[in-house]
């Protein structure tokens, strides 16, 4: 279980970053993620708001809702991340009279951020904190490339695994680039320019591409699409425009996957080869939510992890004990709760997870749990 990997990134807390905090109603406030995020999910925790997500490819303040199918949002009413930062975000107020900042930093408010550093946001394609004016020059032109299609914006982080890709469709179906050095795992799509479901598209059930919705409970469905390879991934028939977030296991950082539940307080446990810092998991056959679980957000402050978000629903904060409780361990995580929505006797629930800590960084050192 600690064997060494033959690379590993020994600082999962510069490329994922996870903070909670207490809206105290400025305008204008840093949020600090502790690096420089180019992709962020926020939600309110002790609210009904909905989850938003803002990347630095399609620019902030520009919100997308990820328990709704609605286009995006570029003029924000309840507040948004005014700007990205070396460090964080600036949380920023919206349009509304009464309440402008529920969405970010309003007094009263409690929330959460979850955050991931791609390849930077010098330019409109970047590549490993390198930014090129156009794809040709980032390497991303489809002009003499086995793809279709030039992406529109990028932001692509090879060492970490993530990369962001904008494009306007065609009309027809066809590839795209996605920049990583090998093909992606776990990989969310959605329209920008008009209404559309989240497809969550995974090839870990199964071997095929199987899809999702993040924004429904519904199961899994069988893509009729191509499986990605090391340079490109498919994309649908409409002409709109589209972001896609997409992710390959990392040692140390993120792996993808899936598991079996037993419905038992003992249940199964799941090796990562790090400790992780928050899992984003779903049910492959049953109508249950998606959720969220992070290393910030438990009663006691350690484990048993029994607080939960849904991405596809504008829920505040659950906590329940024995039913939905998880410990992240060393290197992985265990659940000890009983509730169907994760631990589902026979049913295989796909998991993303990313770390806190390798389980054996470069130095020979390891990772305990929390």
């Amino acid at each position: 279980a600690n064997a060494r990997p033959v690379k590993v990134i020994s600082r999962p807390d510069q490329y994922v970053g996870i903070t909670t905090w207490s809206g105290d109603n400025i305008d204008g406030r840093e949020i600090d993620m502790g690096m420089s995020p180019d992709l962020i999910w926020v939600k309110t925790r002790n609210q009904t708001n909905w989850n938003w997500l803002t990347d630095t490819v399609r620019g902030a303040p520009n919100k997308l809702y990820s328990n709704d199918t609605s286009a995006e949002d570029t003029s924000p009413i309840y507040g948004q991340a005014d700007s990205f930062t070396y460090k964080g975000w600036i949380a920023g107020g919206g349009t509304d009279s009464s309440n402008p900042l529920s969405d970010s930093n309003q007094t009263g408010t409690n929330y959460v951020c979850w955050a991931w550093k791609a390849g930077g946001n010098k330019n409109t394609f970047n590549v490993d904190d390198v930014g090129y004016a156009s794809a040709a020059a980032a390497g991303l032109g489809a002009s003499g490339n086995s793809w279709d299609s030039d992406p529109t914006g990028a932001s692509i982080g090879t060492k970490q695994g993530f990369s962001i890709i904008k494009h306007t469709g065609t009309g027809s179906t066809g590839t795209l680039p996605h920049g990583l050095t090998q093909k992606p795992t776990f990989y969310i799509s959605k329209p920008v320019s008009t209404t559309g479901n989240w497809v969550v598209y995974t090839d870990v059930i199964d071997g095929s591409l199987d899809y999702f919705y993040l924004n429904t409970t519904g199961a899994k469905g069988d893509s009729g699409q191509s499986l990605p390879t090391s340079e490109v991934f498919s994309y649908g028939y409409t002409a709109n425009e589209y972001i896609h977030y997409l992710w390959h296991d990392v040692p140390g950082l993120q792996k993808f996957g899936k598991y079996t539940g037993n419905l038992s307080t003992d249940g199964p446990y799941v090796e990562l080869g790090f400790r992780p810092a928050v899992i984003l998991c779903k049910s492959v056959t049953n109508g249950n939510n998606w959720f969220i679980k992070d290393n910030k957000r438990s009663s006691s402050g350690f484990n048993p992890v029994n607080k939960r978000i849904y991405p596809n629903a504008n829920n505040a904060e659950m906590q329940q004990t024995t039913y939905h409780e998880v410990d992240f361990l060393s290197n992985g995580f265990k659940l000890r709760g009983n509730g169907g929505e994760d631990n589902a006797n026979g049913d295989t629930i796909v998991y993303a997870a990313w770390a806190e800590a390798p389980s054996v960084d470069l130095f020979g050192g390891g990772a305990n749990a929390r």
